[in-house]
């Protein structure tokens, strides 16, 4: 089973700002010119074929909803962004610097705003991705975040604690984890180039070079624990 990760398309007057939970709006273009993109990306038969889901976020269910049609996609409240508590709707300048460093410690374990840090993002990710495993027969679409983003990779093995925060996931990118749903090998690849982003702190939207990782049967247990 294939699992494609796109990121949501980039958000209209938020540039600047940690919006996380916050649903802040996105054009029609913007959702129109991401799912063109997204479509030179994914074969049209596996976006046909596939289970499309979705964060409850508009800026994730628009787009998914110009991939899925005529169908409608499934949300999924595992799929939505990290939360950043008291920081939500500032802007990144406004955040006081010792906690950013607090942050840029321990970018796993540390919670942004006092809410939810990576290691709880990766609990849901385990959640929703295991389900998958269980009951999906067909591929797997999901529109989701570069929070959920950036940690499904790091627990597929194909980010390190050395990389994991800087890497970048850029606005309509698509990220393939393959599975082996027997043996739960896997291969992760970023697909499409660096033509769209803009940065944030340590979760930064902006897209990832192209690249690929082996899996082994150990990714079992690298789906418990951070890379």
């Amino acid at each position: 089973m294939q699992l494609y990760l796109i990121r949501h398309p980039r958000p209209s007057n938020a540039a600047g700002l940690c919006y996380g939970r916050n649903d802040v709006p996105v054009d029609a273009e913007s959702v129109a010119r991401t799912a063109l993109a997204v479509r030179g990306r994914i074969p049209e038969t596996v976006l046909r074929q596939a289970g499309i889901f979705s964060s409850p976020s508009q800026r994730c269910v628009l787009l998914a909803r110009e991939l899925a049609a005529p169908r409608e996609p499934t949300l999924a409240d595992d799929l939505q962004e990290m939360s950043f508590g008291a920081w939500e709707g500032r802007s990144w300048e406004a955040v006081p610097r010792d906690q950013l460093d607090a942050w840029a410690a321990d970018v796993w374990d540390y919670r942004p705003g006092g809410a939810e840090s990576a290691a709880m993002v990766a609990e849901r990710w385990r959640r929703w991705s295991t389900h998958m495993r269980q009951t999906m027969k067909s591929n797997v679409v999901a529109v989701t975040h570069a929070g959920v983003i950036r940690v499904a990779l790091a627990c597929a093995g194909l980010l390190d604690a050395a990389t994991f925060s800087q890497s970048a996931i850029g606005f309509g990118s698509v990220h393939r984890i393959e599975v082996d749903v027997v043996e739960s090998n896997g291969i992760s690849e970023s697909l499409g180039d660096r033509s769209d982003g803009d940065r944030h702190f340590a979760f930064l939207p902006s897209l990832s070079a192209p690249s690929t990782v082996r899996t082994t049967s150990a990714m079992r247990a690298r789906m418990t624990a951070p890379a």
